[in-house]
């Protein structure tokens, strides 16, 4: 709305902080930092968004109701180098909450979040003792971290100092309302996909025309701690593998009532694409084996994907494989349900057996999925079909696995073994299907992915 701008001109124009593109790099053990937010779920996605860049720092996770706010004192941020205090609603409990910690004489820099109706405000609250304000509702991990490394090396000067905020404007249908979010340092372009898991939208940055994706969970509202807990472990893991085998996490934060995350733009498509042009049968296995090692690097971490289908396999510049979506991806022996209907999650034609009779997984339920792609690959067609999810989900349960072409005959151990409906006989892990399918590579004479020839080797 137009009030709405107006508090993020107000608060931008009070110098509020850039991101940067070394705002990771800080991870000096010694920093000490307190999160006092009153938000279970809040406070555990702001917390986990300072770990995933000072990965060394001492994080104080304090909730304000538990303490003494009402006394004289507080029983936190007593040895901390910088507070954030967040949770703020009302002017009154802003001023009440900047009080209670400048009463003290050791009382470090304070960075204050604010809500947008607040914004007005921040010129008193800066005199009450803010050192930094950033805005709670469109909150950039990168401008965070680049606050706390001001208030912690420049002091409360540096910080003023750094350039002004801006903020894009992002509209989408949400539970059949529009909803308006501001993101900061972007723009939008437009709406990529959207279910009840997230709206997916292409941006480009302000300040550097990089074009990116952004990822609105909005089956993870902030204010549920359970969800949001969730969302924490998994933004934590993959956005640590640095773009190795997954999609690169450039920011992350939170806007409105949902946390967000920034990724690179994989511009040379994802396999659906290559597939539709057609792939040679030594293309296929050296791209298995190109998924197959993306999947050591998410096993290693304790998860399963659990969506793996050729929408979500993408490629970057150079042809190596990168993982994306990982809405469901589910703790190692867990079951992956829907936590609100119970409903099996994931892509009927791409489950495996165990998945779709919601039972503990493993990583071996993601080799059944790379099976399936690798048998699309191949073919042209998916091993099982069915007018619905649940014809589909029978026929992975209980049908066999259909033979190959003849002329790619010699790859059917493979497909077998993958589908194998016992987890028990499928390859043990990813690491395991990589060796498997060395030979194959070997004798195709090299393992680049080039372009497709016309022989008689051809898949489709």
């Amino acid at each position: 709305s137009p009030d709405r701008l107006r508090y993020l001109h107000i608060v931008t124009n009070e110098g509020m902080v850039n991101s940067v593109a070394s705002a990771g790099t800080i991870s000096g053990a010694s920093l000490r930092i307190s999160v006092i937010v009153g938000s279970v779920g809040y406070r555990r996605v702001l917390t986990a968004l300072i770990r995933s860049a000072l990965s060394q720092a001492q994080i104080e996770d304090v909730d304000p109701y538990s303490q003494t706010m009402r006394g004289s004192g507080l029983a936190f941020g007593g040895v901390a180098d910088v507070i954030v205090l967040g949770g703020i609603g009302t002017e009154a409990e802003a001023l009440s909450g900047l009080q209670r910690l400048r009463a003290r004489d050791d009382c470090p820099p304070i960075i204050l979040l604010i809500s947008h109706e607040l914004a007005p405000l921040s010129q008193r609250l800066r005199e009450a003792g803010a050192s930094a304000i950033l805005l709670k509702d469109a909150l950039s991990r990168n401008a965070l971290i680049a606050t706390i490394n001001s208030l912690t090396t420049g002091g409360s000067e540096s910080a003023a100092a750094l350039p002004a905020r801006q903020y894009g404007q992002f509209s989408f249908i949400t539970d059949g309302e529009r909803t308006a979010l501001a993101i900061d340092g972007y723009k939008s372009l437009t709406t990529l996909s959207a279910n009840p898991l997230a709206q997916v939208l292409f941006a480009e940055s302000i300040e550097t025309k990089t074009r990116v994706v952004i990822k609105v969970w909005l089956s993870t509202p902030h204010h549920n701690g359970g969800d949001a807990q969730k969302f924490c472990e998994r933004f934590g893991y993959f956005s640590s593998l640095n773009g190795r085998s997954v999609v690169r996490y450039l920011d992350a934060g939170i806007a409105g009532s949902w946390p967000y995350v920034v990724l690179e733009h994989l511009s040379s498509g994802d396999l659906r694409r290559r597939m539709a042009a057609g792939l040679s049968i030594d293309t296929a296995v050296q791209i298995l084996r190109k998924i197959a090692a993306s999947l050591v690097d998410v096993h290693a971490g304790g998860f399963a994907h659990m969506d793996l289908k050729p929408e979500n396999i993408f490629f970057r510049a150079d042809d190596s494989v990168a993982l994306i979506d990982f809405n469901i991806s589910t703790r190692i022996g867990q079951v992956n349900r829907d936590p609100v209907t119970g409903d099996v999650m994931g892509s009927p034609f791409y489950m495996s057996p165990e998945q779709g009779r919601a039972l503990p997984i493993d990583g071996r339920s993601d080799l059944y999925s790379a099976g399936v792609v690798f048998f699309e690959m191949l073919t042209g067609g998916r091993p099982f079909e069915g007018e619905n999810s649940a014809q589909v989900i029978f026929r992975h349960l209980h049908e066999e696995v259909p033979l190959l072409p003849k002329r790619m005959r010699h790859l059917q151990p493979i497909v077998d073994r993958l589908l194998n409906k016992n987890p028990e006989e499928r390859f043990t892990g990813a690491v395991e299907l990589m060796a498997a399918l060395q030979p194959y590579l070997d004798s195709s004479g090299g393992t680049d992915i080039g372009t497709d020839d016309s022989s008689s080797n051809t898949a489709r």
